[in-house]
């Protein structure tokens, strides 16, 4: 394996710090999204802990000052949602430089913009500068990743501790830091969201897999390989960090942990659209996330992924065949990582309404694989000139780059080529939004037209997202908030499954159509207004 010099550290931060700036300079256009507006009110209650910690210390730890500002929102771990409010306390209370839902979004464009780095290390590390580099900007320019992140939400982040644990994991070497080094960043990554709960299983198939000749049966007894010292890192340090990072699980660890995990196990199902039909209960498709990966990424990244994974995988099963092994127990792991959050996915009784948001932590591995096989394909096109190699590589890249643009800020909805873009995938029935943030670019309308005190019911944007847009000025602070539509003088609906209901009783009930959101022809949110 290829080791890293200065100057793909460097790069690497470049990369890192042109992706945080681009994100920091296209949020303002991003609506606040229902699970944002909840993850706002848990960083302020976190937020008067902090306080508290800072303030007087030995009151912090008691249980009544945990559980009075720690209990809101148990479904998640808060390593973000502390950042999200340690931002705020900083960048938005003591200096000022920025209102508090910007501030709380930081933390999250700094996580997107560490998966872009890392991707890029992690590629450069497994094959060569070209491949890491054009794997990282294949990730910048997926639209859906693009979007998420921008967001004070997990999804963005567990993606980048996805990789963060590979590269500690294949870094690791024989030194005892090396593994206490992995067991620390396994132990960020489940302080993060539960997506990385499962890398000691992949981890697992990649050491039983590399290890199978050290398997022996003597004696009618089967004699296995000593437990490695990664099993026993992440066992113990893992844990401990994500007990240690969370003030809610210590008046009653057990309890509270058996609960965090039961919520996942038994999660609620939120309707989806797909082909037409609204999926609400399981079984699900298990085609669904591999549709999703081919009809929202661009065309020439599904193609280059596909090859990719097929000459990994033809690698892999040679090197099995012939006993012959050289570097291809790392081809192996690229392709359980890559592949395995979607295998997960695909289980017909897992939730699926996050669009591709709940994989997303197997996406830049994917696109390392696709890189991997898309750079020699390039360099075989320009015929080793260096100039048609630039050109070339950047029309790998403009599909991407270009559908982001167009699609921002609604990426969450983006579809790509193969589903003839947004307006494509709207006749065949797919999804379009499913998190409330269009709502953003409707609230100029209101802030012109509607009367003073007047109700607005925003759909999926939730009460806390609502305070939030007051909060940064994008609404005016005499509006209301209605909790439904029959107490409304405004209403916005949303263009999915669940929201049918609203518009059909906004149409029935004096309310009339005055705007929509628009993406390539395709509404994504509608505004309606009451009718004397």
């Amino acid at each position: 394996m290829i080791s890293l010099d200065s100057f793909d550290r460097r790069l690497a931060w470049c990369l890192g710090i042109g992706t945080f700036i681009l994100f920091f300079l296209g949020a303002d256009n991003v609506g606040f999204t229902r699970d944002e507006g909840y993850y706002f009110k848990a960083a302020r209650d976190y937020g008067r802990w902090f306080d508290l910690l800072f303030s007087q210390p030995s009151m912090a730890f008691s249980q009544v000052s945990i559980d009075s500002n720690w209990s809101y929102n148990p479904e998640h771990p808060v390593l973000m949602k502390s950042l999200f409010a340690l931002s705020d306390l900083f960048f938005h209370r003591s200096l000022g430089w920025l209102d508090g839902p910007t501030a709380m979004r930081l933390p999250g464009m700094g996580m997107a913009a560490l998966a872009v780095a890392l991707t890029y290390l992690l590629g450069r590390q497994m094959f060569t500068r070209e491949v890491g580099l054009l794997a990282a900007l294949m990730l910048l320019f997926s639209p859906r990743f693009h979007y998420h992140g921008h967001m004070a939400c997990f999804d963005s982040a567990v993606t980048a501790v996805w990789v963060a644990v590979i590269l500690a994991y294949v870094n690791r070497g024989e030194s005892i830091w090396g593994h206490v080094r992995l067991g620390l960043v396994f132990g960020l990554a489940i302080a993060t969201k539960h997506n990385a709960l499962f890398l000691p299983i992949v981890f697992g198939i990649h050491w039983l897999f590399c290890q199978r000749d050290r398997f022996i049966l003597a004696h009618g007894k089967l004699r296995l390989p000593p437990i490695p010292w990664w099993v026993v890192s992440m066992g113990i340090l893992g844990p401990l960090v994500f007990l240690m990072h969370w003030p809610y699980l210590w008046p009653d660890p057990l309890e509270r942990i058996t609960w965090y995990l039961s919520f996942h196990l038994h999660h609620e199902h939120y309707p989806v659209r797909y082909f037409g039909e609204g999926l609400w209960d399981p079984p699900f498709p298990r085609s669904f996330p591999w549709v999703m990966w081919a009809i929202t990424l661009p065309l020439v990244t599904v193609v280059a992924a596909i090859a990719g994974t097929l000459t990994q995988a033809w690698s892999c099963f040679q090197a099995l065949w012939n006993g012959v092994w050289d570097r291809k127990e790392h081809a192996f792991l690229l392709l359980l990582t890559a592949l395995f959050p979607a295998f997960l996915i695909a289980g017909p009784k897992v939730p699926i309404f996050g669009g591709t948001k709940h994989w997303m932590n197997g996406l830049p591995i994917l696109l390392i694989i696709a890189a991997a096989w898309a750079w020699p394909a390039i360099l075989k096109l320009a015929g080793n000139r260096r100039y048609l190699t630039g050109v070339v590589s950047a029309f790998v890249l403009l599909p991407g780059a270009v559908t982001t643009w167009r699609h921002h800020p609604h990426g969450i909805g983006s579809y790509s080529e193969l589903a003839g873009g947004i307006r494509g995938a709207a006749n065949l029935g797919m999804e379009r939004q499913f998190w409330g943030g269009a709502s953003r670019q409707l609230l100029d309308k209101l802030n012109k037209e509607a009367k003073p005190n007047a109700r607005l019911f925003l759909d999926r944007t939730n009460l806390d997202a609502f305070k939030a847009y007051q909060e940064t000025g994008l609404l005016r602070a005499d509006l209301r908030f209605a909790r439904g539509p029959s107490r409304a003088d405004w209403g916005i609906s949303f263009h999915q499954p669940d929201s049918d209901w609203v518009i059909s009783y906004l149409r029935q009930s004096r309310f009339k159509p005055v705007a929509a959101v628009e993406v390539e022809g395709v509404p994504m949110a509608s505004l309606f207004k009451k009718e004397p």
